[in-house]
């Protein structure tokens, strides 16, 4: 049995017989009718009615055929309206192709919000905001080029993250920033944390137990995917999910750091680190809430579940889903503690060579 997606598009929506026998199936013009069954004696006929759509192909070998959907109006079903685009789910085996509703086709509309992004992005950010763009391809190309193969093919996730963080780092850093002593200082600062940041999550992720099967998704990489690590995983999502904020904080320090000297250039390094540290500090105050937010509403789901059930808070803290994420939380907010007086000792330490260079 094979499965694809393809596409299609509404383009008619009645009401009728339940036990349609083009339901599912590919077809020219209109569907058949149910076929009459017979009725006993005594009793009355009941031929239950659902919402039907008829789907035209747009993609897939029986383009510009049709297919029939049904719904019975169970909680949960979509109500499919005429000239909406839609996914189906293509099922062939010996009896032949079947069609199902497999999504709603949002690709135009996806794109439409990814279009004004950009455009807002340039708008304000001019220059900058344009090259954060060009950083964010690189960012992309690295991950799907790179990191995905290589989880695919069983390497080690630690030290794959970690080189597809380094890949990404080196030249979007300089790239935006500019190559200054500023953006190198911030560029060892993230690094350095990044790797403690693993070490964290490496001695999390055991200490605690993780399996990451509580999951869905990560269930169905561990059933289907055997080459791929799930522990190993969440320890690739623990290192990508702080490298952007790293590199925010790493960035704002260096340029404290920059910023205090050029001002005060008389001022020794140990007033210098003091008043950046102070910087930072407010920095942590604000982004450490930020990312335990961040992380909160991708849960929030599963926090809404949570809340209703019987279970004992501390069951439900120790669970593999809920572990997860909240150390996802601490470890994130532990790199971007860390990142702080990292990269200012580091920016105070070039910073008189940035002056010079720069």
């Amino acid at each position: 049995m094979a499965a694809n997606a393809v596409g299609g598009t509404v383009v008619e929506r009645r009401t009728g017989s339940c036990a349609s026998p083009d339901v599912g199936k590919v077809f020219d013009g209109e569907p058949r009718p149910a076929p009459a069954k017979p009725v006993p004696l005594g009793t009355i006929a009941h031929d239950p009615t659902c919402e039907l759509a008829i789907v035209e192909l747009a993609s897939g070998p029986d383009v510009g055929k049709r297919t029939l959907l049904s719904s019975s109006g169970m909680a949960g079903d979509v109500v499919l309206e005429e000239g909406e685009g839609i996914s189906l789910a293509m099922t062939t085996d010996e009896a032949g192709t079947t069609y199902t509703f497999l999504d709603m086709d949002r690709s135009s509309v996806i794109w439409l919000w990814i279009g004004a992004t950009v455009l807002l992005i340039v708008a304000v950010g001019a220059r900058r905001g344009a090259l954060g763009l060009l950083g964010l391809g690189v960012t992309l190309l690295v991950v799907f080029a790179f990191l995905i193969p290589a989880l695919l093919r069983g390497e080690a996730p630690t030290a794959t993250a970690l080189t597809a963080g380094a890949a990404v780092l080196f030249p979007v850093v300089f790239l935006v920033h500019g190559v200054s002593w500023k953006s190198a200082s911030a560029l060892a600062g993230t690094l350095v944390t990044m790797a403690l940041s693993a070490a964290l999550g490496n001695f999390a992720v055991s200490s605690a137990q993780l399996r990451g099967l509580g999951n869905e998704d990560n269930l169905l990489i561990h059933l289907y995917l055997s080459q791929v690590s799930v522990t190993g995983l969440l320890m690739a999502g623990f290192i990508v999910g702080t490298l952007g904020v790293l590199n925010d904080v790493t960035i704002a320090q260096a340029s404290t750091v920059r910023e205090l000297y050029d001002a005060s250039p008389g001022a020794s390094p140990a007033s210098v680190i003091a008043s950046a540290m102070r910087v930072g500090r407010d920095h942590i105050a604000s982004m450490v809430y930020t990312l335990v937010l961040a992380y909160l509403g991708t849960a929030l789901p599963l926090s809404v579940l949570l809340s209703v059930t019987n279970r004992p808070l501390t069951q439900v803290l120790s669970s593999d889903v809920v572990a997860t994420e909240l150390l996802r939380s601490a470890i994130g907010a532990m790199a971007l503690v860390l990142a702080v007086p990292i990269t200012t000792l580091i920016a105070a330490g070039t910073v008189s060579r940035g002056r010079a260079g720069s």
